[in-house]
């Protein structure tokens, strides 16, 4: 079974837990801040993940973090259960994978935008409001829109919002009168 889909599994179920208890932005916040920490902290991640390592100071390296973060049960207990089945390694999925399951009981449908330069002026940062306007406008959610910049694209700009991609960057087009003059 491949690593994404155990990380969605345990995501899945945190997720439940954490709607029981009605606090599911908190134990993103908490889960993501723990992340960060490992992240910040390599060598911490690699005592915590590595099996040479005894299993009672992984433990303790682990409760010494949660006390200092003063995260909740909940995700106390989660990391905790994490590594004793040996699935610490996976937090980071694990993250990733609750934050969209957040996102998704919130309503929130995370689209990336992509563009030839950075929108800095009032104008560009106008049209980008619109079109996450437009966007929620037509899939009925709350769109929060993410912008990246690709100078490969020339100019334009192009859409992901899950599986589907609207292309409209120049070099797209392009491709397109390029296409069609071969094709005669």
């Amino acid at each position: 079974m491949s690593q994404m889909v155990i990380a969605r599994r345990y995501a899945s179920a945190l997720s439940n837990l954490a709607k029981k208890e009605n606090n599911l932005e908190q134990v993103g916040t908490e889960l993501q801040d723990f992340c960060d920490t490992l992240h910040e902290a390599a060598e911490l991640q690699e005592s915590l993940s590595n099996n040479k390592v005894p299993m009672a100071v992984r433990n303790s390296i682990l409760t010494e973090i949660l006390t200092k973060m003063e995260l909740s049960t909940l995700v106390s207990t989660f990391l905790r259960y994490l590594l004793s089945k040996r699935r610490l390694t996976l937090v980071h999925d694990i993250a990733r994978a609750f934050a969209l399951l957040t996102q998704e009981a919130m309503g929130i449908l995370p689209a990336e935008v992509t563009v030839a330069k950075e929108p800095r002026s009032k104008e560009s940062k106008d049209l980008l409001q619109k079109l996450q306007e437009q966007l929620s406008a037509s899939t009925g959610k709350t769109v929060q829109i993410h912008v990246s910049v690709d100078p490969s694209i020339i100019g334009g700009i192009v859409t992901r919002i899950g599986s589907m991609v609207i292309d409209g960057s120049i070099r797209n087009q392009l491709i397109q009168v390029r296409e069609s003059i071969i094709r005669g």
